[in-house]
């Protein structure tokens, strides 16, 4: 039975018992800002679960794509751990309770996986005889162990609702087992295997500890896809599953050799074994976080995905791999998961493209890591220490990405330790600051919402795709902003501003890029501006309000008018950005994604994954496109379609957003649906857009630029936005014309003229500057030292640029018959320096490439060349001196390792 077999079955299973099947969420939680990942299959469910009265369904299934960071370093080394892996669940909000749930996680893995009795365990709570009097209907009292609080008890925190729960477990038996006296469930060896947890929601803990049994009970239920799998398939582990061997044959044709397939038997992963894991697993982690709109970088989110491809790229060279190689891997991942989750097959050209650059970048990092690690034992070994700090080692580990455990092992080559105690202190701030940088990212605000949600009782109806004004009524209660504080009120007065929604909406709320709503509400009793509009929880659409005039007030009927001049600006703006898209993707390739927009009156912003700057040609190409396509006045339009049908249909979904079963599929043709793989542009989304391409009227980039590794960004207008910004280019062309004594039609011709005339005045400064220079060689000259047989200058030289660098070098060393050159010169604030080193120089190991790489690390920059010339450049001025007056030392380093 293969994975998605197993993974079909579970879903099917509960959909014949009344469960809503529900789809994925992002591994970018929806329902919970605060957390970094998506980390069970209960997170998107957390409305549910805290108001089971007002869940649209009783009873819900799901199969989760999950991601956990708390065990990343003992992945590949163990049987279990995975940092990605899908949790297979059934869920109950206020509907079945214990005896389902155990009856039909018993009926599911014995009959219709099919997995044999007698290898299972239960564990319930010491205190739930419930539980245990249930599970005597299917297992002998001496297979149902009672546990503590430690392993059998679910809270949410400290107060809250919570629970005892039950596992399931199987048992690998005895040869999986550690041996010890007492081992038995509840250990943490590998022989008893927790395959389901089925937890049982039925308390609330007060602040003062007391347990109050909650009206309407829950049931949530989290069963790790891969690990059932590896029960039903047979195999030691998770990676012995059908779900890893299409990237294990990718990654064998890549090192050029069968990676064998895991048999079922304990033991320790050996070194290469446990690398061919982690590459695994990390593949499918990079994947699905790139999928799901996450990209590399220093905080947060974009941390994580860096770490792991980091540590995937690290196993690789244990194996013998030098080049870039996981992005190929991402491949085999989409091949092998394409059919459970379309949206990596849409999105496979761009994940394959950040992961290349990204592993490039740390490529070249772990050459200036290796360097960076030489100076800590250096600066050791003059301290007189055996031992390198702990808080160093994490920085080169944190900064670099240079692994602990190749640190160790270098540094123990030369007779060092590490101190691994300080290591883990500095690595453990590090994640804890990391933490508290998502705390604050909106828990209080969602809490407050929730609340205000559970109180308005029924979702904000939006009617403003149809209509600009509706009559409509103040939910209760409203809000007032005191200060940095929001009070609940029932009413609002002139001059105040606020916070309210309403029962019937036409305010379209931020989200998917389009800026929320502006107009009016009014009322017999008072008038207020609407100043954003914003979806803080779904089902709630607020308005932000500044109250003109009179009183508003809880439960008074009002007529609710969106400022049409501004949703229509809007519209334009978003409709363009959808063929910006398309224009974009058509020019440059179909690895270009949006990652990111902003739709709003004045403007359009727009980020797509690329990995280089747009040339003139390209950028003119793309306006072009996207021109012809608004002339042609092609009519947009709006299609509601269940999520297959859109999938099937070729329709574009944004990074991170999470999509129910019926979706909203806007598509520029003038076809009908039938022909819908034929549109020029078919993408999922919830905006507002115009009837026909021909309302836009004109579209104009004004920009693009770089926002990371990656990632450009196109700014944009659209409508009587762009005929504005033309204007102004014209008025700017024509004062430039008019400072310059010229006409506008010949204002090119005469910047030239004054370029040529700067080149030959800047020549000519030059000129003057290297025969004063050259009237100094021979004092320079005798500046030089000697380290062995190698004569050398090094100099600083300000003001000067890089080619007069390089001349003043080679000339210097040939009239001076020096072996080595080096001249800095320092130039708004940055360091330039360029090394020439003599052909007799090089034959006795001096390398200039080498020379370069070691000042720059000094400098914080980077540098690199030619055995004979290199060049490089740095940050750290302060840092300069000290780096000339250790040329001699990196010399007598340099020959002294040729000489070996």
């Amino acid at each position: 039975m293969k994975t998605a077999d197993v993974r079909a079955a579970f879903l099917a299973y509960f959909e014949k018992r009344a469960h809503r099947v529900v789809s994925s969420d992002s591994l970018i939680p929806s329902t919970d800002p605060t957390l970094l990942f998506t980390s069970a299959g209960m997170v998107q469910f957390k409305p549910n679960f805290e108001n089971p009265d007002k869940s649209p369904f009783k009873r819900a299934a799901s199969c989760q794509k999950c991601l956990r960071t708390s065990d990343i370093d003992r992945v590949g080394h163990t049987l279990r751990h995975l940092t990605f892996f899908e949790m297979l669940g059934n869920f109950s909000f206020g509907d079945y309770f214990k005896k389902d749930a155990i009856e039909w996680g018993w009926e599911f893995l014995t009959v219709t996986i099919g997995l044999p009795k007698d290898r299972f365990y239960a564990s319930v709570h010491n205190s739930d005889d419930e539980a245990f009097n249930l599970w005597k209907s299917y297992l002998p009292e001496d297979r149902i162990i009672k546990l503590g609080d430690d392993t059998n008890f679910w809270t949410m925190g400290p107060t809250g609702p919570c629970g005892p729960c039950s596992e399931i477990l199987w048992d690998r038996g005895p040869e999986w087992g550690c041996g010890k006296p007492g081992c038995g469930v509840g250990c943490d060896c590998d022989r008893y295997l927790e395959v389901w947890n089925l937890v049982f929601t039925q308390f609330n803990r007060g602040a003062d500890g007391k347990l109050t049994p909650l009206p309407r009970k829950n049931i949530d239920t989290g069963m790790g896809l891969e690990r059932l799998s590896l029960l039903v398939q047979g195999v030691a582990s998770p990676f012995g599953t059908d779900a890893f061997q299409t990237i294990f044959r990718a990654l064998g044709k890549i090192i050029d050799r069968e990676i064998p397939r895991e048999k079922n038997e304990p033991g320790e992963a050996a070194p290469d074994k446990a690398a061919f894991r982690r590459i695994a697993d990390h593949s499918r982690a990079i994947t699905f976080m790139i999928c799901d709109g996450i990209l590399p970088s220093n905080e947060g989110r974009g941390y994580v995905l860096r770490r792991l491809l980091r540590q995937a790229v690290r196993a690789g060279k244990t194996l013998g791999v030098q080049e870039p190689f996981v992005y190929k891997l991402t491949g085999a991942v989409v091949d092998d998961i394409q059919e459970a989750y379309p949206e990596v097959r849409q999105r496979r050209e761009t994940i394959a493209t950040v992961v290349k650059m990204e592993e490039e970048k740390f490529l070249e990092t772990l050459d200036t890591g290796t360097r960076q690690l030489e100076q800590l034992v250096e600066g050791a070994k003059k301290r007189g220490q055996t031992t390198l700090p702990g808080k160093e080692i994490f920085q080169l580990y944190d900064t670099f990405g240079f692994p602990f455990e190749l640190t160790r092992e270098m540094t123990e080559g030369m007779g060092f330790t590490v101190d691994e105690d300080g290591f883990k202190k500095a690595q453990a701030q590090a994640v804890e600051l990391a933490r508290q940088a998502w705390k604050g990212s909106g828990a209080q605000d969602v809490g407050r919402y929730r609340d205000w949600k559970s109180k308005v009782g029924v979702s904000s109806v939006f009617r403003g795709y149809d209509s600009l004004t509706v009559q409509t009524k103040i939910a209760r209660p409203m809000f007032l902003k005191e200060g940095d504080k929001w009070v609940e009120t029932s009413s609002l007065k002139a001059g105040q501003e606020g916070e309210l929604a309403l029962s019937e909406t036409p305010f379209y709320a931020e989200g998917g890029g389009q800026v929320g709503d502006q107009g009016v509400l009014e009322s017999a009793h008072g008038k207020a501006r609407i100043l954003d509009t914003r979806a803080p929880v779904e089902g709630l659409t607020v308005n932000r309000v500044q109250i003109l005039s009179g009183v508003l007030s809880a439960d008074d009927s009002v007529k609710a008018e969106v400022d049409a001049e501004s949703r229509a600006s809007t519209m334009r703006h978003h409709t363009a950005t959808h063929l910006l898209h398309k224009a974009l993707r058509q020019v440059l390739g179909l690895h270009v994604t949006q990652s990111g927009s902003l739709v709003a009156p004045d403007r359009l912003r727009f980020d797509f994954t690329h990995y280089a700057a747009l040339s003139q040609e390209e950028r003119q190409r793309v306006e072009d496109l996207v021109n012809e396509q608004i002339l042609k006045n092609v009519s947009v339009h709006v299609h509601q379609v269940s999520i297959k049908e859109a999938q099937k249909a070729g329709a574009m979904a944004l990074f991170g957003e999470k999509y129910g079963d019926q979706v909203r599929a806007v598509m520029v043709s003038d076809e009908d649906w039938q022909r819908a793989p034929e549109a020029w542009s078919l993408e999922l989304c919830g905006g507002t857009h115009v009837n026909a391409t021909g309302q836009i009227g004109f579209f104009k980039i004004l920009s693009e630029t770089a926002i990371s590794a990656g990632v450009r960004r196109i700014e944009a207008v659209a409508g009587k936005a762009a005929v504005q910004a033309v204007r102004r280019m014209e008025y700017q062309l024509s004062t430039a014309a008019e400072v310059l004594h010229t006409t506008p039609a010949e204002i090119q011709t005469r910047i030239d003229r004054i370029l040529q005339q700067e080149k030959d005045l800047e020549k000519e400064i030059r000129s003057l500057k290297s025969s004063a220079l050259r009237s100094k060689f021979d004092d320079i000259a005798k500046s030089s030292q000697t380290v062995g047989c190698i004569r050398f200058i090094s100099q600083r030289m300000d003001g000067i640029d890089d080619k007069q660098l390089r001349e003043i070098a080679d000339r210097l060393r040939d009239s001076g018959n020096l072996d080595l050159v080096v001249i800095a010169s320092v130039k708004e604030e940055k360091v330039s320096f360029v090394i020439s080193v003599s052909k007799t120089a090089v034959e006795r190991g001096l390398n200039a490439g080498s020379l370069a790489r070691e000042l720059a690390s000094l400098l914080q920059g980077s540098g690199g060349g030619r055995p004979d010339f290199a060049q490089g450049g740095g940050k750290n001025l302060a840092a300069l001196e000290n780096a000339l007056g250790q040329v001699g030392n990196f010399v007598k380093k340099l020959t002294v390792k040729s000489s070996k």
